[in-house]
C-alpha cells in the first residue's frame, strides 16, 4: 500500500501515524504544537477525528467507562466541547502540508467522510467503533483511496464476517489490530491477533493505547508495517484520551527506538556484514600444521591444529577433505592449509 509518497511494506521503516484525534482540546494552536512534535520526530503522519456530533450519536449518549473521569455528563457534550470545525481542519490540512507531513483523520459519519475527500486526504482511518458500519465504509470505498481499518472490539470471526461482507481492494487496504481500552495494560496487548490478521493476506499493522513503547516495539518484530500511537501535550490535561497517550517529548525517542528496532530485525543469515566478515578474518579459526612435515607426506589427523586467524584458509569443519592426502612440497609447524598443498 502506498499513501502519497510513502510505501508501506515490511522492507521499510513501520509508517509511524502520530494519532492527535482530540487530544488539541478543541483548541487549533494546541494541534499545530503537536503537528511540529511529530514532524520534529520524523513520524510520517499525524491524525485526528473528524466528526458531525448530530451524525454519530443520538442525543445524551452515555460516557463510556474511560470517559467518565471528565467533567462531562454525556459523550455529545464531551465531542462537542473538543470538536474542530471544518475551516479548521482546511487550516491543519494546509499546515501539514507547509511541513512536509501526512494530513489523515478518522471521520466518524458520512458528512464527514465527504468533506475529507473533498480537501483531498489521501487516505481514509475507519475506527473500531466503525468498522462494520457499512453504510459510511461503502461511501469511503467510492473514493478509491487507501483504507485502513482498526480492529477493537472485534473478534476475528466477526472481521472475517468484515472483510467478506464489504470486499475491499486487498492492496489498499491495511489492518490495525487494537484493543479499545485506554490506557490498555500490557497484559491484553494480545499481539498474537497480528499473526491472525497476517493469514488473512492484508498488511497489518498496531494502533497502540498501551502506556510505553514496549507493545508497539513488539508489534514490529511481528510484522507490524503501521504503527499509531496516542500524543499529546501533557497527560495532565483535561480530557479522557491524555492518560493512555505519548508526550510529545517522548516522542522522538519512540519513533528512533522503532526505527533502530527495524534495523535490528534486518535480513536473515544468509549473508553476513562488511564489518563482521573483516572480523571473521581475524576471530575464526583455520586449519595449521601442527609440526614440520616433508614433501609426500600422508597428513594425518594429528598432524593439523585449529588456528586463528583465518585469512583466507579452510574452515576446521572440512580436515575430513584433507586426511590422507599427500603433500606436494614441504611444509613448516604453523604454516596455513591451502589446497594447493596436497596431491
Amino acid at each position: 500500500m502506498k499513501i502519497l509518497n510513502k510505501k508501506i511494506s515490511t522492507k521499510n521503516f513501520p509508517f509511524i501515524i502520530a494519532e492527535i484525534g482530540i487530544n488539541h482540546n478543541g483548541i487549533l494552536s494546541n494541534a499545530f504544537k503537536m503537528i511540529d512534535h511529530a514532524v520534529n520526530a520524523k513520524c510520517d503522519a499525524v491524525k485526528f477525528q473528524t466528526i458531525n456530533v448530530k451524525q454519530l450519536m443520538i442525543k445524551n449518549t452515555p460516557l463510556a467507562n474511560y470517559q467518565r473521569k471528565t467533567k462531562f455528563n454525556s459523550m455529545n457534550d464531551l465531542i462537542n466541547k473538543y470538536n474542530l470545525n471544518h475551516l479548521d481542519f482546511i487550516k491543519i490540512k494546509n499546515y501539514c502540508k507547509s511541513k512536509k507531513i501526512i494530513f489523515l483523520s478518522t471521520p466518524f459519519d458520512i458528512e464527514s467522510a465527504i468533506f475529507l475527500n473533498k480537501i483531498n486526504v489521501p487516505a481514509f482511518k475507519i475506527s473500531s467503533t466503525d468498522n462494520d458500519n457499512i453504510f459510511l465504509i461503502e461511501t469511503i470505498k467510492k473514493f478509491k483511496k487507501p483504507i485502513i481499518l482498526s480492529t477493537g472490539m472485534t473478534k476475528i470471526n466477526e472481521l472475517k464476517k468484515i472483510l467478506k461482507t464489504i470486499k475491499f481492494e486487498r492492496d489498499k487496504l491495511a489492518i490495525l489490530h487494537c484493543i479499545s481500552d485506554y490506557p490498555t495494560d500490557v497484559s491484553h496487548s494480545k499481539l498474537g491477533s497480528i499473526d491472525q490478521i497476517k493469514k488473512l493476506g492484508y498488511q497489518v499493522g498496531f494502533s497502540d493505547h498501551t502506556i510505553g513503547t514496549v507493545a508497539a516495539a513488539a508489534a514490529v518484530t511481528k510484522g507490524a508495517v503501521i504503527v499509531e500511537k496516542h500524543i499529546t501535550l501533557s497527560k495532565n490535561m483535561e480530557g479522557p484520551d491524555h492518560q493512555a497517550s505519548l508526550e510529545c517529548k517522548e516522542l522522538s525517542k519512540f519513533v528512533k527506538d522503532l526505527h533502530d528496532l527495524k534495523k535490528s530485525i534486518g535480513d536473515n543469515r544468509n549473508s553476513i556484514s562488511l564489518n563482521e566478515n573483516n572480523t571473521k578474518k581475524i576471530a575464526k579459526k583455520s586449519i595449521y600444521f601442527s609440526k614440520n612435515l616433508k614433501k609426500n607426506h600422508k597428513i594425518k589427523k594429528d598432524d593439523l591444529i585449529a588456528l586463528r586467524p583465518r585469512l583466507n584458509g579452510v574452515s576446521p569443519i572440512d580436515y575430513i577433505k584433507i586426511i590422507g592426502k599427500r603433500l606436494k612440497t614441504s611444509v613448516k609447524v604453523e604454516s596455513i592449509f591451502d589446497f594447493k598443498k596436497i596431491k
